[in-house]
């Protein structure tokens, strides 16, 4: 079982992924582009947000996360 759970897909097919041993958020394209870290949970709801595909709600780890951008959706 790995510990990388996504959360969110964006429409460019960045994959915002939550890494649980560490804790830490990344973004991870589909292309050949290099991954890079997200430094707040926060950060990574607004990254996914701006250019939002899909999202998986209620998947472990991302109840901030999941918070956040349903609070993003009732404000616009």
């Amino acid at each position: 079982m790995s510990d990388r759970t996504v959360h969110a897909v964006r429409h460019d097919g960045v994959e915002i992924v939550r890494y649980d041993k560490a804790g830490k958020w990344w973004a991870e394209p589909k292309s050949d582009h290099p991954r890079f870290p997200i430094p707040t949970v926060r950060d990574a709801a607004e990254l996914a947000f701006e250019n939002l595909q899909s999202w998986h709600v209620g998947r472990p780890g991302g109840r901030v996360f999941d918070a956040l951008i349903s609070d993003m959706q009732e404000t616009t």
